[in-house]
């Protein structure tokens, strides 16, 4: 039987809330943190240029490849005590991190990170369909739980520069256990249990398969500087994955309560928040951490300047969001996506004009308008995704459209990398500089061939059947 939580008093309600912002702040502050590190991270745990990008990628990839069990595991075992598991994870991850002194001890703190944060990201989402019933206001706080994401992945860099240059690396890990402590306080003591074990699905072999697929994809990718794109090692990597994903495909589609309906994808205007999903993730995540690290690496700033040029972005974010969740709540996602999409697209084309010595004014105003069109891009498609579903199945919903975007980002810092590894044979500023801009090529293209399918993706309202899921 479903039991479904009801509206929250305003007291626990806004408590409620508090301990969502603060999980979902700490679990995707996590994402670009270490962005302002590595460079560090690489010379004190002795890491291959291979080595830092898992020092990222271990987290993106565990969090994009559980993400969907994350919110299954909710809709069938309650959210309050998957969101509260999840915390308690991540924040084991935390600490394990901040007293890492090996390359293996950071990956498998990172890993853990991850996990904790599939947990915790689907499971803040489905809590605020379960405690807000009335659609206009739902959406409304759909635009503050973005604000609060966006904020937590753009002040990344920001915050872990003054961690860096007050306390050293391990406080960017270290900062995460105040807010995870008090989340998981707020969280026993208010969130209302709810679950859906009718609709939940458990589906150990589709999990495992979409790990294996996801993990040997971004394996295949990273390793191209060292294997080549034709190597052996590559070519076999790769078509390992290419059975792994048809595996995960070919089981979900046979068993009886899959990890992933691949039903929903029949319904057009679904399959396309996804997609362009994926492809914002690859282009605007992927291409911030190049970002961060051609600042560190070709313009010789610190990691405090770094997080501090980035500010740009992370104040237009803030009132675009928050803007995104009004309209959507006024005229529907679709035009606030469209907006979002091609201005961060725009954007993105903008910053292929990068050069060692460029004037800060030129990037910041590229940051300005990539903010803008990033708070513009990610609430509705969350809030679209899940209009387009049953209330009890929120938690696969918001799984799905979150593993959208974190399974680009991952391919993106993989890929780009990949690319800017290219240009490298000796890292010089000018091979530096033209890596970055075939790299901000293909990020600002991926973003702009989403806005197109957006802009085909039908019109309607009507929910997806029952029967399709």
């Amino acid at each position: 039987m479903t039991n479904v939580a009801s509206p929250a008093r305003p007291r626990g309600r806004s408590a409620v809330l508090a301990a969502v912002f603060a999980g979902t702040f700490m679990a995707l502050l996590d994402t670009t943190i270490v962005a302002v590190a590595l460079p560090t991270l690489q010379v004190d745990l002795g890491a291959s240029t291979a080595g830092v990008q898992w020092i990222v990628n271990a987290f993106t990839v565990c969090l994009a490849a559980l993400m969907l069990s994350g919110g299954s595991l909710g809709d069938r075992y309650g959210r309050k005590r998957c969101f509260l598991t999840g915390l308690g994870i991540f924040l084991a991850g935390s600490l394990l991190c901040a007293l890492a002194g090996t390359l293996a001890v950071m990956i498998t703190g990172r890993a853990l990170q991850g996990v904790g944060a599939a947990l915790v990201v689907p499971g803040a989402l489905s809590l605020l369909v379960q405690v807000e019933p009335d659609p206009g206001r739902r959406a409304r706080l759909f635009g503050y739980w973005g604000m609060v994401a966006s904020l937590a992945v753009l002040a990344g860099p920001i915050v872990g520069g003054l961690l860096i240059r007050g306390f050293g690396w391990p406080a960017i890990f270290l900062v995460n256990l105040p807010i995870g402590l008090a989340a998981v306080w707020l969280g026993v003591r208010r969130i209302p249990e709810s679950s859906d074990p009718e609709h939940a699905a458990l589906d150990p072999v589709g999990q495992l398969l979409g790990i294996a697929a996801l993990g040997l994809l971004s394996y295949a990718i990273i390793g191209v500087d060292s294997y080549g794109w034709t190597g052996p090692v590559t070519l076999t990597v790769f078509a390992l994955a290419i059975l792994a994903s048809a595996a995960f495909i070919w089981v979900e589609r046979r068993v009886a309560r899959p990890m992933l309906p691949i039903g929903l994808f029949r319904d057009a205007r679904f399959a396309i928040l996804n997609v362009a999903s994926v492809l914002l993730g690859f282009g605007a995540n992927g291409a911030f951490v190049l970002l961060s690290l051609f600042l560190q690496q070709v313009q010789h700033h610190s990691p405090l300047v770094t997080g501090l040029l980035l500010t740009p972005m992370t104040l237009a974010l803030i009132p675009a969001a928050r803007l995104a969740g009004s309209l959507t709540a006024t005229h529907g996602p679709r035009l606030p996506m469209l907006i979002g999409y091609v201005t961060t697209g725009a954007s993105l084309l903008g910053l292929m004009t990068l050069t060692p010595d460029q004037p800060y004014p030129i990037l910041g105003v590229l940051l300005l308008i990539n903010g803008i069109g990033q708070g513009l891009a990610i609430t509705p498609a969350a809030a679209g995704v899940l209009a387009l579903v049953p209330r009890q199945r929120s938690g696969i919903a918001s799984a799905t459209v979150s593993t959208a975007r974190n399974v680009g980002t991952a391919l993106g810092i993989a890929l780009l990398g990949a690319v800017l590894a290219a240009h490298l044979t000796s890292v010089t500023p000018a091979q530096y500089t033209s890596g970055m801009r075939t790299a901000m090529l293909i990020a600002g293209l991926g973003v702009l061939a989403a806005t197109a399918l957006l802009a085909l993706m039908p019109r309607t309202t009507q929910q997806i059947s029952a029967a399709a899921e």
